[in-house]
């Protein structure tokens, strides 16, 4: 039997408080749990329905001098013993040498099929490799179709960003598969969301002659709107455009285009209306760019601009709709809008015609006004 520690008043067994003085007693030290596995052997933890396991394999400092820990990490497992059981696999004890992922990327980051990429493509590789950061020191012989699925499953919103990760990580598992490190592309198997395709719309004739309104009341900066609709440049290859990249004699702009081979060589052609916007956008921006601006910047001074002009809030990319549509309004060759639009294939220049009824109303009576003249009538 113990005493209060104190009045010394003897205490019942396991008692908390002294019945006398009511003083709390001091609690026997618990025994520390005995660890069942040494430190850097790695650990196991639940992420949602499945168990997962990592381990600490060291460090590496990045440019700026900061640490980044390399962890390699493997998904998936039903139990906890199985992801237990997994993680003497993710010591870096590989067979044949066998890379990571991050071997894999830095040996297709200085090939010369990435130097041969677009800026924008590398980019959107560069993107795609950070939210890949779980799987890069993980061995590519390692990975499963779940490992690859659960990462895209998480990193991506969009279809458009899953397909980005998937298209990266094929192009690592296509260096891989030579040397035989793996034996099969597994990229080929990851699903992708379904595409939520925003539907574009294109600026009435009353929106453009609302532009060209403000245009003329001395807000100078209109006329970039104006230019990508009667040009069908996109956002992008306007930030990009250089003054000196613009034939003046030839009426059209070369070196400007982006994304695809067709865009790239083909010149983006300008209407004699457009030519003298295209003046006073060059005279009232000094330097190499025809537009100084960032494109965060760009974003809210382009709607800004909309809505002093009373349009609506469409996209930037609108205006290239607008112009395939206005073409086709006007009834012009639908292979002369194909190259105007810079695509390779007529099908994808449909995707930007929008036509309301009102010209379909007035072409079908125009064919039943015909078909009622008397050479007609039986």
């Amino acid at each position: 039997m113990s005493n209060c520690i104190r009045c010394s008043a003897e205490l019942p067994p396991d008692a908390l408080f002294c019945p006398q003085c009511g003083k709390k007693q001091l609690i026997q030290e618990r025994k520390r749990s005995v660890r069942t596995r040494p430190n850097g052997s790695g650990s196991v933890y639940r992420r949602g329905k499945t168990w997962e396991c990592s381990i600490v394999l060291g460090y590496i400092i990045r440019e700026d001098g900061t640490k980044k820990v390399i962890r390699p990490t493997k998904g998936g497992f039903k139990t906890k013993k199985e992801a237990l059981e997994y993680l003497p696999k993710l010591k870096d004890e590989r067979p044949r040498n066998t890379p990571t992922m991050n071997e894999l990327w830095e040996r297709f980051r200085d090939s010369q099929k990435y130097d041969a990429l677009s800026a924008s493509r590398k980019e959107k590789y560069a993107i795609a490799w950070r939210k890949l950061e779980r799987l890069w020191f993980t061995r590519i012989d390692l990975l499963t179709t779940f490992d690859l699925q659960d990462t895209v499953n998480s990193k991506a919103d969009t279809f458009y960003t899953a397909r980005d990760l998937k298209d990266l990580l094929s192009k690592l598992y296509q260096l891989a598969l030579p040397d035989q490190y793996v034996k099969s592309n597994l990229a080929e198997y990851i699903e992708l969301p379904p595409l939520k395709a925003k539907a574009q719309q294109a600026f009435s004739s009353e929106e453009i002659a609302m532009l060209w309104s403000d245009y003329a009341d001395g807000n100078w900066w209109t006329g970039y709107i104006l230019l990508m609709i009667y040009t069908g440049m996109m956002p992008g290859e306007l930030l990009g455009c250089r003054q000196d990249s613009i034939d003046w004699a030839g009426k059209q702009i070369r070196g400007a285009g982006m994304k695809t081979k067709e865009r790239r060589q083909t010149p983006i052609v300008l209407a004699d209306l457009i030519v003298p916007v295209l003046s006073d956008l060059c005279a009232h921006t000094p330097g190499e760019k025809l537009i100084r601006i960032n494109k965060d910047n760009f974003y809210q001074v382009y709607y800004d601009t909309l809505e002093r002009a009373g349009c609506r809030r469409l996209t930037p990319y609108s205006c290239r709709h607008t112009a395939a549509t206005s073409l086709a309004l006007e009834n012009i060759p639908p292979s002369v809008i194909q190259k105007i639009m810079r695509h390779a294939n007529f099908s994808t220049t449909e995707k930007y015609i929008h036509i309301n009824l009102d010209p379909m109303l007035e072409a079908v009576n125009k064919l039943k006004k015909q078909l009622q003249t008397p050479e007609n009538t039986p």
